[in-house]
């Protein structure tokens, strides 16, 4: 399995800042290697078209969520247009612009700029550790809504599984339990010197 970092929108959440870790598992991260490996610029390395035209490798890319990010994964549009991909968006409706008229916007403006549908949908809402399970229930039907809307299938769900089943959710269900493993440095607390 191939990640590939084309995350330049939010500097705070990258997957290439916890590489070593996913390495360490088993995934191969993709992503700018020296002076590049934490600029905010589009680096496209080889190893990206590479790793798409690999039949082999499961490979998932990680775009920033707006328009900027489509453009960049747009550049690849040719290479998955093939019947084993699918393009699924993450929502977190407790970000800034995420009411049901403004996520079909996004879909529709990034659906543009990449040249490429949206399949599915991934309902990943949350306010960190401050995220309850009624929190979660209205964005699940939030989401529900955005499914009625525009036809398309929520595919999966991100829920922290110290609170899944409070929210009533079986193992079974559509799911992912989701952990931070990325330290956040600016919510840690500063230790005076």
């Amino acid at each position: 399995m191939a990640l590939v970092d084309l995350d330049l929108i939010n500097p705070y959440f990258r997957s290439r800042e916890v590489a070593v870790p996913l390495e360490k598992a088993g995934v191969e991260v993709i992503r700018p290697q020296g002076d590049l490996a934490f600029a905010e610029n589009p680096s496209l390395t080889p190893q990206i078209e590479g790793a798409l035209r690999d039949s082999t490798k499961r490979v998932i890319l990680d775009v920033g969520g707006n328009e900027a990010g489509a453009t960049i994964v747009g550049r690849y549009h040719a290479l998955l247009q093939a019947d084993d991909v699918a393009v699924l968006q993450v929502v977190n409706v407790f970000r800034p612009f995420s009411t049901l008229e403004e996520i079909e916007n996004l879909r529709q403006d990034m659906e543009r700029k990449s040249h490429l549908s949206v399949d599915g949908w991934i309902n990943n809402s949350n306010l960190q550790d401050w995220t309850t399970v009624q929190d979660w229930q209205k964005a699940e039907e939030i989401i529900q809504a955005l499914v009625a809307k525009t036809g398309i299938p929520k595919v999966a769900c991100g829920v922290n599984p110290q609170w899944a089943e409070k929210a009533g959710l079986a193992w079974e269900t559509d799911w992912i339990p989701v952990q931070r493993h990325l330290s956040l440095g600016w919510k840690n607390p500063v230790k005076a010197l």
